[in-house]
């Protein structure tokens, strides 16, 4: 990854040095055939193609995913702390506009990246280059431009497919090509450079790869609904030859507690995790993140953070750690302990009352998350800090606790785009939607359960039952991943889940007096407590029959007329 991170710049003093180089055209001409001359010029070139590719944490590289929020704000994954960011006064609202994304916009950022591979491909094969070095250069700008069409397709459906590069001779008002064929280009793409980019484990730490390569045309697949592709491209991963090792980070743990800290320090990888299947990395402090700064506890850090804060609803979509729903009778949950005895990725993903930070010590008080209603940590209220949560929860996933008190700009854990784990998932939807819930099916979702130490499916699950099953494992296992919010338009399911009104937990004594009155400053036993759900009024989600895709920037429709009509609903 470290060759993706080099600066341009850099370059252009390194080359300045030798003589010759006064006599090389402008380095701002990136396309002209200067730039193909040299090796070192054309990786440079590249370095800035591949850099293109977005990262998926708070207010990182690249836009479409909010930035300044997790897509998990604008889902029933989370609610966004303050009302000025785009999730709420834009998106959950209903406001989305073609002259206002709300932070989900990528066209021009796509169109760029896309440009500019297709110039490196063009100059590549053009030059004297080897063979070699154009066959694995050039594979690695086509995974550029696949990702980037896969990601508009999916945001905004049809788009023009602009594979060679544009003249003012050409007709630059391109029209907007069908769906179909767009994911047809990828599927193409991604299966002839599988077969030229190298294995994960001949591969540099964050490199393209061709289980990258495949693992995308899978996940592509599944959303185009060509499912028996789909899982047949993702069994290439799980038992086939491409597995090249692949396989889920403490895939075997020997109890709940090894599984619980085996989930949690996945999300601490900078890099290489034997679950990766394409990661963007982070090198600080040339390259980072702000997740930590915009996410930590209040008493943790000095300013900012607790901005996305998990809903009632998704801490109720936890099984217990038996494996049963906490609507079972049969589950064991209690009420009146809401925490205790819940699938273990519960405790490494969400900050709930009680759970322990110490990892970091806090501003003040014991190391232990403080929700409780009114207390002026970090739990909500009438009365709260303004930098608590809005729910009575804080996300833990991806927490990094090496960065200490205060973490500022200071992100350097990895973003894992796919893993293996949602190969698997992608695998058991697939197979399952082809050929009903085979024997494969129930392994690849129960390897999943095995490692967050809870039992298997139940056998004898239809193929209605199954689907329903994968659904809520990508739902737990890819929380606060930017999927869940994809997973609910494909499925059809967003305009029921997201017309609707979330609910936070309400923390308070239970004739213990409080702090202000005398008591002690913290109060975690559940049996001096009463939980009461209440709804968060303000953050009522809105999702209008256009939102199935995103409106075509006005921008561009101004620009190029051709791309009308507009998506249905935002005329």
């Amino acid at each position: 990854m470290k060759k993706y991170v080099i600066v341009f710049v850099s370059l252009f003093f390194v080359f300045a040095c030798s003589s010759d180089f006064l006599d090389r055209k402008p380095l701002s001409q990136i396309a002209s055939s200067s730039v193909f001359e040299d090796e070192s010029l054309a990786n440079a070139f590249l370095n800035n193609v591949v850099g293109r590719l977005p990262s998926g944490q708070y207010n990182s590289p690249g836009g479409g995913y909010g930035n300044n929020y997790l897509l998990a704000s604008i889902t029933d994954e989370a609610r966004a702390k303050s009302g000025w960011i785009p999730a709420n006064n834009v998106i959950i609202n209903g406001s989305l506009r073609p002259t206002n994304h709300g932070g989900l916009n990528i066209w021009s950022e796509a169109y760029r990246a896309i440009r500019e591979a297709n110039q490196y491909i063009e100059g590549a094969e053009a030059s004297m280059f080897t063979d070699e070095f154009k066959a694995s250069t050039t594979a690695q700008a086509r995974f550029v431009r696949a990702w980037f069409y896969f990601d508009l397709v999916r945001r905004y459906g049809a788009v023009p497919l602009i594979t060679a590069v544009q003249t003012l001779e050409d007709d630059l008002f391109v029209s907007r090509t069908p769906v179909a064929q767009i994911y047809d280009f990828i599927n193409n793409e991604l299966t002839a450079i599988a077969s030229i980019l190298p294995n994960k484990s001949e591969a540099q730490t964050g490199e393209l790869t061709r289980q990258a390569a495949i693992a995308l045309n899978a996940r592509a697949m599944l959303y185009d609904k060509r499912y028996a592709e789909s899982a047949a491209l993702a069994n290439q991963l799980i038992t086939g030859s491409a597995n090249d090792g692949l396989e889920l980070y403490g895939a075997n743990p020997a109890n709940a507690e090894e599984a619980i800290n085996n989930y949690k320090n996945l999300f601490l990888s900078e890099g290489g995790n034997i679950e990766t299947v394409y990661e963007q990395l982070f090198l600080a402090p040339d390259r980072i993140h702000q997740f930590d700064e915009g996410n930590w506890p209040v008493r943790w850090r000095n300013d900012r953070g607790g901005q996305t804060d998990p809903t009632q609803e998704l801490v109720d979509a936890y099984e217990m750690e038996n494996g049963l729903p906490i609507t079972d009778a049969a589950s064991g949950y209690d009420p009146a302990d809401p925490y205790t005895g819940r699938d273990p990725r519960f405790y490494a993903s969400i900050f709930y009352h009680g759970s322990e930070f110490s990892e970091v010590l806090p501003s003040r008080g014991e190391p232990f998350i403080d929700m409780e209603w009114n207390a002026f940590n970090e739990g909500p209220g009438t009365r709260r800090d303004g930098n608590a949560s809005i729910t009575g929860y804080l996300v833990r996933k991806f927490v990094d606790p090496s960065l200490g008190f205060a973490p500022g700009r200071l992100g350097k854990t990895a973003w894992q785009e796919i893993r293996f784990a949602e190969v698997l998932l992608i695998f058991a939807e697939a197979e399952n939607e082809s050929n009903g819930p085979t024997a494969a099916v129930y392994d690849a979702v129960n390897r999943i359960r095995a490692r967050a130490a809870i039992p298997a499916l139940p056998a004898g699950l239809s193929q209605s039952e199954m689907r329903d099953r994968i659904r809520h494992e990508r739902r737990i296992e890819l929380v606060f991943e930017n999927h869940r919010w994809f997973d609910l338009i494909r499925w059809d399911e967003a305009r029921t889940v997201l017309n609707a009104t979330f609910n936070g937990i309400r923390i308070e004594r239970n004739g213990i007096p409080t702090a202000a009155d005398g008591g002690p400053t913290h109060v975690f036993d559940p049996a001096q407590l009463t939980f009461t759900t209440f709804e968060i009024t303000n953050r009522v989600s809105n999702f209008p029959d256009a939102y199935m895709l995103l409106p075509i920037p006005q921008g561009e429709i101004d620009k190029n007329p051709n791309l009308r009509p507009q998506n249905p609903g935002y005329e």
